[in-house]
């Protein structure tokens, strides 16, 4: 028995409940006692969801095949019969290319985070923020930083947020940081007046930090300079799709605006090598040649201090 035969031997299962809609119908068309329905009580029609219009899509496409051709569909049935797992994860995974990434494996030597480091920089004119990690210890210092410096009341050219080899398990820690950077004015927020944010990245930026240097270039609050991020700012859970293994990030709803993609730096720049934090302490001069990407930073926002002083005159 083919398809054909076992589609046709559901038939007269169906026969029942199209005679029982059909009734129900003429049912509802000849009752006179109900009332007109208002433009008011109309229900608006809830629009398709993207999965069910794509189904619609490709179903309307198969049917117009059988059509004109129905030879040409059989064998493409015949195809989608063994086939359809893979077809599948194909498809999802051409949606999503991360779905296909493994989580990047640690080195053996694992990553080292600095911890959190607050300085003035170029004669008390930008603050450079160093965070390595997202514990509690690191976001109370953060906003002690942020507090003090607001409370002296240092005009700031601009903030460096050093995220080189930053990482964080929970991608909110990244959101809970940004809301203290990010001038809203809420609860959380320490500055309330604009100052310029650049926001170094590396390969080994991830988690949290990824989080974070998202939500400060996507929001205009930061601009981000270094290089790629690791593409794991969310936790993923593998899943088996037929003979596919699948990574699915675990996006939190108040995320919901953040894809799950690496981060391309607006100014690429070599992440290497790193000037220490003694040396930057001492206020010992960077160059291209000892920190590439805190130098680069440094000149954008002297440069962009030095138009805005020119604006003003």
């Amino acid at each position: 028995m083919n398809k054909r035969t076992e589609s046709r031997a559901h038939l007269p299962l169906l026969v029942p409940v199209l005679l029982f809609c059909l009734t129900a119908s003429f049912a509802l068309r000849g009752d006179s006692n109900a009332p007109p329905e208002s433009e008011e009580s109309k229900a608006v029609p809830s629009p398709d969801r993207p999965g069910k219009i794509l189904l619609n899509t490709v179903s309307a496409s198969l049917k117009t095949i059988e059509k004109e051709s129905p030879v040409f569909f059989r064998q493409l049935e015949r195809k989608m019969a063994g086939e359809k797992d893979r077809l599948a994860s194909a498809f999802l995974v051409a949606l999503a290319p991360e779905l296909a990434q493994r989580p990047a494996e640690m080195p053996c030597a694992e990553i080292k985070h600095p911890p959190f480091h607050a300085l003035l920089l170029e004669n008390r004119r930008i603050l450079y923020l160093s965070l390595g990690s997202f514990s509690p210890e690191t976001k109370t210092g953060l906003e002690n930083a942020l507090r003090q410096t607001w409370q002296e009341q240092v005009h700031l050219t601009g903030i460096i947020l050093d995220l080189r080899d930053a990482a964080g398990d929970n991608p909110l820690d990244g959101r809970e940081v940004f809301s203290l950077l990010s001038f809203r004015g809420d609860k959380n927020t320490v500055q309330h007046v604009p100052v310029p944010i650049l926001v170094l990245t590396n390969g080994n930026t991830s988690g949290a930090a990824e989080i974070l240097a998202k939500l400060l270039e996507h929001t205009r609050y930061g601009l981000c300079i270094g290089e790629k991020t690791r593409g794991e700012p969310f936790p993923r859970r593998a899943i088996r799709s037929g003979g596919n293994t699948l990574h699915i990030p675990l996006i939190p709803e108040k995320l919901g605006n953040l894809t799950a993609d690496a981060l391309t730096p607006a100014v690429a720049v070599a992440a290497t090598p790193r000037m220490e934090i003694g040396a930057l302490r001492k206020q010992l001069p960077f160059t291209e040649q000892s920190d590439p990407s805190l130098s680069r930073a440094r000149d954008l926002l002297l440069s962009l201090d030095t138009l805005n002083q020119k604006w003003r005159k």
